[in-house]
């Protein structure tokens, strides 16, 4: 009677909890000083295992290419990536810790499923364990290599990770960016040891490990596959890393922005005198309009491709006809001092270099600079044509100045009005909040410059080289030609013959010069 009594307290007690696993830190793995497992087996391609704690990782290696795959450890404390034999390093520099060992994994998808597998007679939950990126892929996220992009806006490095029940059958997955640069404000590359809850899974019998990226091409990922890994098995509590990635702005291309055929930004506002702004890329333009007088100021845009100016609907025109590099649109810029300052803002939440942008002269201003206007004067020795751009933080503090010059005839061997795309430099400034544009000139009077204030402009924000244009005019004509050279050889900027040039610039000899 008492056995039958003790038998049913023991079918009444509750199933005793399942011990955990012994966590892999990896210690237990005799490593040599500052090196790694050995990749030499007596197979040629050999799949084996190696064991941690409660916990088997699969390995692969080809000792004739000393090659290896799957799972590894390590013990390196360098955190830089330069040959080959840094793909053991990570970007910490040693264990979770400060631990010695630690595991490297390389999970490229062409050598097949990478697995970890819990050493138990049945499936087990596995709390987590601890990640970061190897210094190969941090040195490919960050700079690029010979095979994989530098990550920019939009980006990610991800590790799936699926759990599978005794049956094979998936238990769930979960998906950890090593990477994230899809929103700008929360970018993030992880260079340091994050924790991993794998608790969602449930109970499995094996776990698979695949890494995934934005940066593919006709054979898989181009991003190295690596990541490692610590206290495999451990709890913890997973917390994202904070921003730690400012992205480049997106380019201002202006090519999204909606204008009519042949055409230019609206002037037309409800209020007489009204000051708004336009985007494009991670830019806000100032843009100012009196409707009355079908009159614009700061910043616009059009799509023209006439590059002459003969009325005033021809002040949206450029000297080169159309966008930066064949586009459609571009940027057109009336800074005349009077209407006050005259801003671009950079739409980050911090302060950010912005590399630069390219420009070319307005054909109101280039017809002014060469032949004069009711207002201005033709340009010749001595004068020149400048754009200045300064730089505020978000104090409004002066962060720099930068000086362009669209038509410099100071020195006569060096003498240009510039008559295509340019690129403007503005890395100079630092990291600003907003620029402010200002046109200057030598040709000013009692209302200030008489030059036509116009620029045009095109990828805001773009990467580039900045290179001065060469001579390309010639400055008087009496120490080039004689009086009768010029006269059988002399056209105005039309192909007509001129028989006495007076003001302006003409083509003497095939030579552009101001005269």
């Amino acid at each position: 009677m008492k056995k039958i009594f003790y038998f049913a307290a023991l079918l009444a007690m509750p199933a005793m909890a399942q011990q955990p696993l012994t966590v892999a830190d990896f210690e237990n793995l005799e490593v040599p000083a500052d090196g790694h497992i050995s990749v030499s087996t007596e197979a040629d391609d050999e799949r084996t295992e190696f064991v941690s704690g409660g916990y088997e990782f699969a390995h692969g290696c080809m000792s004739d290419w000393d090659y290896w795959y799957f799972f590894g450890y390590a013990n390196r404390t360098k955190t830089k990536y330069e040959t080959l034999d840094d793909q053991w390093n990570n970007v910490v520099g040693g264990g979770y810790n400060g631990s010695a060992n630690y595991g490297v994994a390389y999970a490229a998808a062409f050598n097949g499923p990478c697995y970890v597998t819990p050493l138990s007679d049945e499936p087990v939950v596995v709390p987590g364990f601890y990640i970061t990126n190897s210094s190969y892929a941090y040195n490919s996220l960050t700079g690029g290599d010979p095979y994989a992009k530098k990550f920019g806006k939009g980006d990610w490095f991800k590790l799936t990770i699926t759990g599978y029940d005794a049956d094979d059958e998936p238990t769930g997955t979960k998906e950890f960016y090593l990477a994230d640069l899809r929103d700008a404000s929360k970018a993030y590359i992880i260079n340091d040891w994050r924790y991993v809850d794998l608790s969602v899974l449930g109970a499995v019998k094996k776990l698979s490990f695949e890494l995934s990226s934005t940066d593919n091409g006709d054979w898989g990922m181009n991003t190295p596959a690596y990541f490692c890994l610590d206290n495999f098995g451990a709890e913890g509590v997973e917390v994202l890393p904070e921003k730690n990635v400012t992205l480049p702005l997106e380019v201002a291309t202006f090519e999204e922005l909606e204008v009519p055929a042949d055409g230019h930004i609206s002037v037309s506002t409800e209020e007489d005198d009204e000051r708004t702004e336009f985007v494009s890329g991670g830019y806000e333009f100032a843009h100012g309009c009196m409707s009355d007088w079908d009159y614009w100021y700061f910043f616009g845009y059009a799509n023209r491709t006439e590059t002459k100016y003969e009325s005033l609907d021809d002040q949206w025109n450029n000297v080169v006809g159309g966008g930066y590099d064949g586009s459609e649109n571009y940027g057109v810029a009336y800074v005349a001092a009077f209407n006050g300052p005259c801003y671009v803002t950079v739409l980050s939440d911090e302060d950010v270099i912005v590399p630069g942008f390219y420009i070319t002269n307005s054909s109101y201003t280039y017809n002014s600079l060469t032949g004069g206007d009711p207002y201005a004067k033709v340009f010749g020795e001595g004068d020149w044509f400048k754009l200045t751009i300064t730089g505020y933080d978000s104090n409004d503090e002066v962060t720099g100045t930068k000086e362009y010059y669209l038509a410099d005839l100071r020195y006569a061997d060096k003498a240009y009005i510039i008559d295509d795309w340019r690129y403007v430099d503005l890395s100079g400034l630092g990291k600003v909040h907003k620029m402010n544009f200002e046109l200057s000139s030598t040709d000013n009077g009692d209302y200030g410059m008489n030059t036509p204030a116009y620029f045009c402009f095109d990828d805001f924000g773009a990467e580039g080289e900045e290179v001065l244009p060469e001579k390309n005019v010639t400055v008087g004509i009496t120490e080039i030609v004689n009086r009768e050279s010029v006269n059988s050889k002399c056209f105005d900027l039309q192909g007509r013959r001129v028989a006495q040039p007076t003001s302006g610039m003409y083509i003497i000899n095939g030579k552009k010069v101001i005269r």
